[in-house]
C-alpha cells in the first residue's frame, strides 16, 4: 500500500527555509533576542491584546550580489495571532565590515520592523491556506510567480464546519489544507528569483 505524501503549510514553509539555508550555502545567525513583528491587534482603551510573528535566528545569503537575511517566523503572542502559524520573512542587510554581533542586532531591528507581514515571501494561517500580502515588499512579484501554478500542488483542500465556530467566528476546521512535496522546490526556485530581482 502507498502511502499518500502530503505536508502541512508549515512543514511546506520550514522545507523551503532549510532549502534555502542549505542550498544557497547560507550562515545561520542567532539573533541577540526573539524578533517580534506585530502582525495583529485587538487592543481597545483598556486593555492589550496583539499578536505577533518571532523569529529567534535567521540565515544570511547571498542571491546574485545581494545580501539578505531571511528568518522563519512563528505566531506568538496574545490571541489575535491565533488565525495564523507561521512565515518565511527576508530583509536586506549589509555585512561588509560588520561584527556578528552587529549583523544579528541589524537583522533583530529590521525584523521588527516588518509588521502586518511587510517582509514576509510568504506566510501561513492555522488553517493550513497560505497568504501573501499584495502591499509587502516582495508581494506583487511573488503573486505573479504563485497564481498560474499554486492549485496543482494542493493535495487536500480545507474544509470546515460552519455548523460550528471559534470564539473569534470562524468556522470549525475539520482538516487543514495538506500541500504535495513538490511545492517545497518550488517556493524555493520561487523565492530565489524574487531575491534575486
Amino acid at each position: 500500500m502507498v502511502e499518500k505524501q502530503e505536508l502541512s503549510a508549515r512543514q511546506i514553509l520550514e522545507g523551503v527555509y532549510n532549502s534555502l539555508k542549505d542550498k544557497i550555502d547560507g550562515k545561520e545567525t542567532k539573533l541577540p533576542s526573539k524578533a517580534t513583528a506585530e502582525i495583529a491587534n485587538d487592543s481597545d482603551w483598556h486593555r492589550t491584546r496583539v499578536g505577533y510573528t518571532g523569529y529567534e535566528t535567521a540565515v544570511l545569503l547571498m542571491v546574485d550580489g545581494k545580501e539578505w537575511a531571511v528568518a522563519f517566523g512563528t505566531k506568538c503572542g496574545s490571541y489575535p495571532s491565533d488565525p495564523y502559524n507561521c512565515d518565511i520573512a527576508a530583509v536586506p542587510v549589509s555585512t561588509n565590515g560588520k561584527s556578528d554581533e552587529e549583523i544579528a542586532k541589524e537583522i533583530h531591528e529590521a525584523l521588527e520592523e516588518g509588521i502586518y507581514f511587510h517582509n514576509s515571501l510568504i506566510y501561513a494561517m492555522a488553517d493550513g491556506r497560505l497568504a501573501i500580502s499584495k502591499d509587502s515588499r516582495f508581494g506583487s512579484k511573488v503573486l505573479e510567480l504563485l497564481r498560474p501554478r499554486v492549485q496543482e500542488f494542493i493535495a487536500q483542500e480545507l474544509e470546515t464546519d460552519f455548523r460550528y465556530f471559534t470564539m473569534d467566528l470562524r468556522p470549525v476546521v475539520k482538516s487543514a489544507v495538506q500541500y504535495r512535496p513538490e511545492f517545497i522546490a518550488f517556493l524555493f526556485d520561487t523565492f530565489r528569483s524574487v531575491l534575486a530581482a
